[in-house]
């Protein structure tokens, strides 16, 4: 009778990787995890491809197939010895006997059992020991009753990325992601730039979003084009038969508070471009970007003293123009702070969901690299003058969605001069004043190969494209093995790299859906706020 814990018998052994024989009737998948005891130690194994073992000659080969392709019953003798599968897997850990878990220094024996592995083996691996949590572990397309989470304190300054083919499930995780720091109440700071308002409410009628985390009221701030002044925003929760009061502000920003470096942090200006802005803002004052946009060039080119020539001025104002958009969400006169507003909150330890799904890919720049800007010279500011006050600010994460349009090689500057945009300024510098950049994109081979070796933690969603999956694999830890697994992720499925989260492997992961993990945010949030509410007659 076969052992239900076994899996097989190892059969090779070189380096870290082992080979083993898939016993008769067990169910061994691509990404499990199993464990091979020898002496005292246990190794635990990721699967990570398969091979057939045949001693069959050519010529069995062939009369076997033939008959089995005719429909005729084929009778193959020794074939349990003759013919069997074997999987090859990885050695990515080691526990002693004392229970603790590391990198493997040895090896186990040939013929050592191969076996299932249990709940109270996946707890020694502290994958779920950190703060936020991102998903389930997963064998093959199951998942495993186990939580895996990421250490924010250490993950959110070295950087995310998020990468991930169309419909793999990018959405999915970013929501998830933004309730988790939602349900730290506080600890860390998590900056969302939403052009499709899809993580407010859904991004369908019934779907659920942050609006419906009952921590939502105290924990997060929109900015969004729902309100024409700085308040509460009232939602509706059919769903819940609920709703709820969040804090909100207008998406609007004036004009004058805009400075040249603003523009100049988007990377869209060259040198002469740059010098021109300074000019404007030198000789124009508050006016400079109002000025620039609504004199004519000859105008401008005589108040600025003919120290630029009038092509320059031409597509300087072309460029700002793009930037500034209508001014829907760059107003003049409005004396709307909206910099100074998410700063303040994120100080505070909020998520800041700005919506923007009426924005021009220009506003929509132009935006977030005034936002991101504000935040990383703020943190880094205080660490210099203030650090007994830096210490005190959460870590801040700076989500950017389609982020190849930021830190490709082509929106830097291509193969001539490479201008710095405050994305790639956040990439290079930001770990060290606790400022992080989530990165989402479907397009990581367009990504510059820095910003993706930066990004220690790492989810990789269904890949199917050899020049993305490619570019992770040579620029990450772990996942030299993990082609295969990669190319065949169904949706929402993924391979977790973290170091810094102390994961000694990539992780295959089931990505929570968000409608479930939201469900189970509201049971929890609700029980903790029943059990802070004083009872009556008690004091408050």
């Amino acid at each position: 009778m076969i052992d239900l814990g076994k899996l097989g018998v190892v059969t090779w052994v070189e380096g870290t990787t082992v080979r083993f024989r898939i016993a008769e009737g067990a169910r061994v998948e691509r990404g499990m995890l199993a464990k091979v005891e020898d002496s005292g130690r246990r190794f635990i194994v990721k699967v990570v491809d398969f091979r057939p073992e045949s001693l069959l000659s050519a010529a069995e080969v062939a009369v076997i197939s033939s008959k089995a392709d005719k429909g005729e019953r084929v009778n193959l003798r020794d074939k349990d010895l003759r013919l069997y599968d074997t999987a090859i897997g990885v050695i990515v850990a080691q526990i002693d006997p004392d229970g603790e878990a590391h990198g493997p220094t040895s090896v186990p024996s040939i013929f050592s059992s191969v076996e299932f592995l249990d709940k109270d083996d996946l707890e020694k691996l502290k994958l779920h020991t950190g703060d936020i949590p991102i998903g389930y572990i997963r064998f093959g397309h199951d998942q495993v009753d186990m939580i895996v989470t990421l250490d924010g304190q250490r993950v959110i300054p070295h950087h995310i990325l998020v990468v991930g083919g169309t419909g793999a499930g990018k959405s999915n995780f970013g929501r998830v992601f933004a309730a988790s720091i939602l349900d730290t109440k506080g600890k860390y700071s998590l900056v969302v730039f939403d052009c499709e308002s899809e993580y407010l409410l859904g991004s369908r009628p019934g779907e659920m979003g942050l609006a419906h985390l009952p921590l939502s009221e105290e924990y997060l701030f929109l900015v969004t084009g729902r309100v024409n002044r700085p308040g509460r925003l009232r939602v509706e929760l059919p769903e819940l038969g609920e709703v709820r009061s969040i804090p909100a502000y207008p998406l609007k920003m004036d004009v004058g508070r805009l400075k040249p470096h603003d523009f100049t942090l988007t990377g869209e200006f060259s040198g002469p471009q740059e010098e021109l802005l300074w000019l404007a803002y030198k000789n124009f004052g508050e006016d400079w970007v109002y000025s620039l946009l609504t004199a004519d060039a000859r105008s401008i080119y005589a108040r600025l003293g003919r120290l630029t020539a009038v092509n320059t001025i031409n597509v300087t104002k072309r460029k700002v123009k793009h930037l500034v958009g209508d001014g829907d969400i760059f107003c003049r006169e409005c004396d709307y702070d909206l910099a100074s507003a998410i700063l303040s909150m994120v100080a505070k330890g909020r998520v800041v969901l700005i919506e923007t799904p009426f924005a021009s890919e220009g506003e929509e720049k132009l935006l977030a690299t005034v936002i991101a800007e504000r935040i990383f010279r703020s943190y880094e500011e205080m660490r210099k003058k203030l650090p007994d006050k830096w210490v005190t600010l959460p870590p801040v994460l700076i989500m950017v969605e389609e982020a190849h349009r930021y830190l490709s090689a082509q929106a830097l500057g291509g193969k001539g001069e490479v201008r710095e945009n405050i994305f790639s300024i956040i990439a290079k510098r930001g770990r060290k004043y606790k400022v992080g950049g989530l990165y989402i994109t479907q397009m990581p081979s367009e990504l510059m190969e820095a910003v993706v070796r930066q990004a220690l933690t790492k989810i990789v969603l269904s890949l199917p494209t050899r020049p993305d999956y490619s570019m992770i694999i040579n620029h990450s830890p772990y996942l030299d093995e993990a082609e295969s697994e990669i190319k065949t992720l169904d949706r929402g499925e993924a391979v977790v790299v973290s170091q810094p989260s102390g994961f000694r492997f990539a992780v295959s992961i089931k990505v929570f859906p968000y409608e479930e993990y939201c469900s189970r945010l509201i049971e929890k949030q609700k029980a903790s706020q029943l059990i802070q509410k004083p009872v009556a007659g008690e004091e408050a």
